[in-house]
């Protein structure tokens, strides 16, 4: 497609300064003011940066506004082009072979026409409809080289109708209070694209579902009525006395042990009397340990007896629930329990 924004990039730096002697001629505020939106277009579209034609175009859109100049119109119509709102360039580029008359040049006439020739055989027609007023329309076109190009439309009440140019497309459609609908498709030229925005509210999630907290109860294995056998008091009072005599009777038995080492390395050598008293203390240290071992293992033996021989009971477990609740006005937990 021809693209006459870039082949008059020098025609937009002087039209910034075709418009002050018409203002300083006719001495009108309003031409004062549009020639001031003129300069400031003609900044943006100039910036060294690269053209900055989103902050042009309302900048020339006021100037025509407020002076009627068709350079003001054409220049808007050069930096729709360039960004791709390619509807509204055919628009003002029409409105401006309408109304030019002598205005424009005979050349300039005839770049127009041509370049509306290949607009209007390429341009595709969007038409967005919405459930929802107040919807934002974003259009994305991916070029085969170069960055993408992004244009923002208000979707109104009645529909939007806009010409696109063709290509390779991401939408996004925004509203508030509503999830983005968001699609991709391929533009064709000179195609046409209907679409209607059903924006529905996002999915509530359900409130958790809190089950019951189930206590110990019946073993539901176990058929009901079925006889336990439980461990009484007793078989935990002699388990525990038999472990607390276990260890001091290991003690004695090492010292009784070390004890007859002692006698055992001095037989021989030492004397009588000395010798006596270590027999006395080995003789002394046994009996001890003895006295405690037999004190342990009487104890292992009853807990042993307690244990195997302990009788059979009805089964009369206890079983309790808690069940939380939650409502509009609150929760709480409810508590029942059975004997």
């Amino acid at each position: 497609m021809i693209r006459p924004a870039r082949r008059t990039h020098g025609w937009l730096l002087a039209l910034a300064l075709s418009l002050p002697a018409a203002a300083s001629a006719q001495s009108d505020p309003k031409i004062e003011q549009a020639k001031k939106h003129m300069e400031a277009g003609a900044a943006f579209y100039n910036d060294p940066s690269g053209h900055k034609c989103e902050e042009a175009i309302p900048e020339f859109a006021k100037a025509y506004e407020l002076s009627g100049s068709v350079k003001a119109l054409r220049a808007q119509a050069i930096c729709e082009l360039e960004i791709e709102r390619d509807g509204d360039a055919i628009a003002h580029f029409d409105t401006i072979l309408a109304t030019g008359g002598d205005k424009i040049t005979e050349a300039d006439r005839k770049q127009i026409e041509s370049d509306l020739k290949a607009l209007k055989s390429s341009v595709a027609q969007l038409v967005v409809t919405s459930n929802k007023p107040g919807a934002t329309l974003v259009a994305t076109r991916q070029p085969s080289a170069g960055y993408p190009i992004t244009n923002r439309y208000a979707v109104p009440a009645e529909g939007l109708t806009v010409g696109i140019h063709p290509g390779q497309y991401t939408f996004k459609a925004t509203v508030d209070g509503m999830p983005d609908i968001t699609w991709e498709t391929q533009v064709p030229n000179a195609s046409r694209l209907d679409k209607q925005l059903d924006f529905q509210p996002a999915p509530v999630a359900p409130d958790p579902v809190v089950g019951p907290v189930q206590g110990p109860g019946p073993d539901p294995s176990r058929p009901a009525g079925d006889a336990e056998r439980p461990i009484p008091p007793t078989v935990w009072i002699f388990g525990g006395l038999t472990a607390a005599l276990a260890v001091p009777t290991v003690i004695f038995m090492v010292s009784a042990s070390s004890a007859k080492g002692d006698f055992d390395d001095q037989n021989g050598q030492a004397d009588a009397a000395t010798l006596e008293d270590l027999r006395s203390d080995v003789t002394t240290q046994n009996l001890v340990a003895d006295v405690f071992l037999v004190a342990t293992l009487a104890s292992g033996a009853a807990t042993a007896v307690f244990y195997f021989t302990r009788p059979e009971v009805e089964s009369e477990r206890t079983s309790w629930m808690i069940v939380p609740s939650a409502g509009p006005q609150g929760g709480g937990v409810s508590f029942t329990a059975s004997f």
